[in-house]
Formats: structure tokens, C-alpha cells, sequence
């Protein structure tokens, strides 16, 4: 009887396979995700001796430096990106097969998501959260960061939920994505303005003065004007949101911000609202978490109650369509 031999190639990658320590790999995905041998080290829970010993080895393994310095810190190389979309789907698949899908019981559950937020997010969401989780998960608690905008955009925190603007179609290989808000942008001035009494044409709102709160999408607007060969007059540009109402409230500025948020903003205030003359820009706004998470039953009730939260600001807007 015959028998049947591997192929060179077979044989090859076989002997390619034995060769490589596996535990190295799950090194290598931490590395590429966290781009830093002490944060890789402490998700792992060793030392970055080890990791950086690890490194050392993936270098050699795969004849590439795999990760350089940098003056914002390590960058994956071209092969490195390579290597990771490779070797997270096979992750992925071993996960599935060995995993078993448990239940999540958000009465009884004892655990800590980590939530990275912009200050302009937190302040609609945080509130009605944590009423929440006080009220169906009283074991449950929060991590709550602040969202860094120089961060590159495929990176999200490994356990967490990170809520971002949209400010693309695409998707990063790194991440999954759940769209949890579409809005309009608005614009904001005191109730006496001089604009506040005709229709705010566009040419009209390019001659008010601007403030503008950087961080939060308005670029966006910028970018769309220049686009058409036009500017606003920005007088005054803030990192966040806290102190500007007094600005508005007291001068003949602008400011450009969501629908949804003039509820809370509105009330009490002695300012009015009227929809941005450009009808054509849009915000919208992302839950983005590592793709490892995507069938993880705790994370996916964590994912929904924040969709939830969106979707009920939303539908309680003051700022009819």
C-alpha cells in the first residue's frame, strides 16, 4: 500500500510551526496593540524585562525589527501590521473553538469596564450610567478615562469601550465599531444677539465671531468651509466645554455644537439655538472595542446599555428636526 508523503512545503511549514514559540505570539499582539513594552507587560502580567527579552526574539524569528522608537512612542513596522491581521484571526478562531459563550447576569455580576471618553461625551452619558449600573448592576463599576486625541486611531484599550466622533467611513482593522449616534450640528448664541432675529444664512453666520472647542469634531466644520474656499472668524478657541457658556452668554459669539445636547444646554440659559447653514455636515458618534470582545457576553450588555443611553438622549432632545 502506498503511502502518502507531505510535500516539501508541507514538511516545511510544519517544521516552521514547531519552531515558533506560541506564547511569543500572544507577547507580539500585545505589543503591536499597547505600542509599549510596560503596558504590554502589565496587560501580560510580567515583567518588561520579558517582554523586551520577547521582543528581542520575535525580532529574530521574523528577521524585522517589528517595532520602532519613536518620539511619540513605538510604531509597529509595515510587517508587524502584516503579522498582527494574521495572527489575531487565527486567535480568534482558537478562541471560538475552545471557548464556551456563559451568561452574563448584570444583577450578580462582579466586574470593571473601561470607558474613555471626551469631556463632551461624558457629561451626556456618564450621568444617566451610572444611574443605571447603580440601579441593574450594583457590582458593576467604571474606569472612566479621558479620550486622547493624538492616540492613533486603530488603537482602543483591550478590555474597554471607547466613544469617539466619526470622523471617517472606514474602519480600523484593530477595532469594532458600533454607530450609537447620528446627529446635526447646531449653533449657539446668546438669546439677544443681533443673528438671533432672521434666518441664519450662511453667509451671515461667516461674519459672526466664533468660539471654537477643539477636540470635539468642530475641525470638521473647518475643513468642509476650506473646501469651498471659505473661513469662519475664530476669536476664541477653548480645549473644553466647561467655562464656555458664560462666553456665549455674555458677547456676540458663536459656537457650533450637537442637537442632542441642546437640551441641557438650553435650559435655563439665556442662550437660543438654529441649525447650522451647512446641512450637508454631519456628527456622528462610535462605541469602538477590541474585536476580541465582539461575543464576550459581559461587554456586549456594557456596549448595548451604552447604545441605549444614545439613543434616549436622542429622542428626548429638546431640538425638534
Amino acid at each position: 500500500m502506498n503511502e502518502i508523503q507531505p510535500s516539501a512545503n508541507q514538511d516545511r511549514a510544519a517544521i516552521n510551526l514547531r519552531r515558533v514559540d506560541l506564547n511569543l505570539l500572544v507577547m507580539f499582539e500585545a505589543l503591536v496593540e499597547e505600542r509599549s513594552v510596560s503596558k504590554a507587560a502589565a496587560r501580560l502580567n510580567l515583567t518588561s524585562s520579558a517582554v523586551s527579552h520577547a521582543l528581542r526574539r520575535l525580532r529574530e524569528q521574523f528577521k524585522d525589527p517589528l517595532m520602532l522608537r519613536t518620539a511619540e512612542g513605538m510604531v509597529p513596522t509595515p510587517e508587524a501590521v502584516r503579522l498582527a491581521k494574521s495572527f489575531r484571526k487565527a486567535f480568534s478562531e482558537i478562541e471560538n473553538a475552545i471557548g464556551v459563550a456563559g451568561e452574563f447576569d448584570p444583577a450578580t455580576a462582579r466586574r470593571t469596564f473601561l470607558l474613555r471618553v471626551s469631556d463632551y461625551v461624558g457629561i451626556l452619558l456618564l450621568p444617566r450610567l451610572c444611574v443605571e449600573l447603580r440601579t441593574v448592576a450594583p457590582g458593576v463599576s467604571l474606569l472612566v478615562q479621558s479620550f486622547e486625541m493624538r492616540q492613533p486611531s486603530d488603537r482602543v484599550e483591550y478590555e474597554g469601550v471607547e466613544i469617539r466622533l466619526s470622523v471617517s467611513r472606514g474602519h480600523s482593522v484593530l477595532s469594532a465599531s458600533r454607530r450609537i449616534l447620528d446627529d446635526r450640528w447646531m449653533v449657539l448664541m446668546r438669546r439677544g444677539h443681533p443673528a438671533a432675529s432672521s434666518p441664519l444664512t450662511l453667509d451671515r453666520y461667516l461674519e459672526l465671531g466664533h468660539l471654537k472647542v477643539s477636540g470635539v469634531g468642530s475641525s470638521i466644520l473647518d475643513e468642509l468651509l476650506a473646501e469651498r474656499g471659505l473661513a469662519r472668524q475664530v476669536m476664541i478657541q477653548v480645549p473644553t466645554w466647561q467655562g464656555m457658556m458664560p462666553v456665549i452668554e455674555s458677547t456676540d459669539l458663536v459656537a457650533a455644537m450637537p442637537a442632542h445636547w441642546m437640551g441641557s444646554v438650553l435650559s435655563g440659559s439665556n442662550c437660543v439655538a438654529f441649525p447650522l447653514p451647512l446641512p450637508e455636515l454631519a456628527l456622528s458618534i462610535d462605541a469602538v472595542w477590541h474585536p476580541r470582545n465582539d461575543h464576550d457576553p459581559g461587554h456586549k450588555w456594557f456596549r448595548e446599555l451604552i447604545h441605549q443611553i444614545f439613543e434616549e438622549a436622542h429622542n428626548r432632545s429638546h431640538v425638534q428636526g
